[in-house]
Parts: structure tokens; sequence; C-alpha cells
């Protein structure tokens, strides 16, 4: 056996889990801790409501950078990028009005968009620098090239008002520099941490709780895990499922 599996080791299904319950936690605090705090509901001794609620939202801040740092993995590994662009527009499509309910209070807005927009935003302009990369052009003009979709998905994150925004694109393809042109842990880390601090930067302070991410992340050899239909499905529909019946549990706490 080899020794490096002898260790304690998470794979990217691991990591997709880490993903979906910190989002949870986030999205409960905004679907429903938050309806609390309104309302004045104190349930809890030992933490005030609006402490519960900053704690969770802190603890959601995590799910995102494993989102991005999978979808360039995905992009990397993947057979078929039309195919997977087109799974992830239709789960934006189907998560935008169960994502208002919870996010926005109302059924339908442009104000705000779910997160599945940016990561397809993000997978499109991925396919574009490989694209430009395939080119063989002076390093000038690859450079210059790839600046330029970068701003370009940056410029439609910001103005089409993304999860995210523009700091959400920027974090995808720093990323994606990163782990294509490497594939040790470090690259990997390097990776995920600069992409967490451009969050910092571009999309506010509380990401500094995605450092924490960096743990699981240390101990990602590169093994994707479990691969099925079933295990697909369920990280796929997850998300709009999820925001649904928080719509629906909310809907029931201030009727």
């Amino acid at each position: 056996m080899d020794a490096k599996r002898q260790g304690f080791e998470i794979t990217g299904t691991d990591l997709k889990f880490i993903a979906v319950i910190t989002m949870l936690i986030d999205h409960i605090a905004v679907g429903i801790v938050a309806n609390m705090v309104r309302a004045g509901i104190e349930p809890f001794s030992f933490i005030q409501t609006i402490d519960l609620y900053r704690l969770m939202r802190n603890i959601g801040r995590m799910a995102f950078p494993i989102y991005c740092f999978m979808l360039v993995e995905g992009f990397i590994h993947t057979r078929n990028v039309k195919k997977y662009a087109l799974r992830l527009l239709f789960i934006a499509v189907i998560s935008e009005i169960p994502f208002d309910l919870v996010s926005s209070d109302t059924f339908f807005t442009l104000e705000y968009n779910n997160v599945l927009w940016e990561l397809l935003l993000g997978l499109i302009v991925l396919y574009a620098i490989a694209e430009i990369d395939k080119k063989q052009l002076t390093n000038k003009r690859t450079y210059f090239f790839r600046c330029a979709v970068v701003l370009i998905g940056m410029a439609i994150a910001y103005f089409t008002n993304l999860d995210y925004g523009e700091g959400g694109i920027c974090c995808i393809a720093v990323m994606y520099t990163y782990v294509a042109n490497g594939k040790q842990k470090l690259d990997r880390l390097i990776a995920f941490a600069l992409g967490v601090v451009i969050l910092i930067l571009l999309s506010g302070a509380t990401e500094v709780w995605a450092f924490l991410m960096l743990i699981p992340m240390y101990y990602y050899e590169g093994n994707r895990g479990l691969d099925n239909k079933a295990l697909r499905l369920f990280f796929y529909l997850f998300y709009p499922v999820h925001l649904l019946v928080l719509a629906l549990i909310a809907n029931l706490l201030i009727s």
C-alpha cells in the first residue's frame, strides 16, 4: 500500500461536503436567524440571536472559496466543458427564485443574484483563458489577453450583481493560474490562500474566516473521491432545494 494513502486524507468529495455544510449554516442565518433578530426573538440563554447570526455568517464565509477551488479542479478534469456549463446554467436558473426569497425576501429581483451565476461566469472565463493558452502567442500577448478576459468577467459580475461580484471571478482566475501550472500540495495551498486574500480585498473582511479551510486543504492530495451520478445530483440539487426549504420555513416564522 502507498505510504501516502495510510495517513489521513481529505478527498474532493469531502471538500464538497464541507462546503455544503458551511453554506447551509450561512443560509440558515440569512433565512431564519435574521428573521428572529428582526422579530426580537431570543430563544437561547447562552448567546444573543444577533451574535449567533454573525457567527453563522462567518462560518458561511468558508464555503465559497471551496466551491471556487472545486470549480477549477472540475474544469481541469472535465471531458466536456459545454455539458458542465449547461448543468451550472440549469441550476442557476432554478435557484434564482428560492435564492431571492431567502436573501431578499422577494419572489424575484435582479438586484442580487445567486452564486451559481458566478460559478458559471467563472467557468466561461477559465475556458477563454485555456483557449488563449492554446494559441501559442508571445508571453506578453498571452498575459494581455488573459488579463483582458479576467477584467471583462469581473466587470460583468459587478454590473450583474452576482453574489460575490468581481472578487469571485478574480478568485477563480487566480486559483486556476496556480492549480493549472502546478500539481503539488504547495501549489494548491497557495492557490487557495491567494483566492481568499482576493475575496478579503474585494468582497469583505469577514472572508478571513475562509483561511480556516487551509486546514482541510492541507490534507487534500488531489484525489477527487467518490464520483457517481447520485452524488453529483445531490451536490447540484442541494443548492436550490435547501434554499426553497429555508424560504418556506422563513415564511412560516413571519406569517
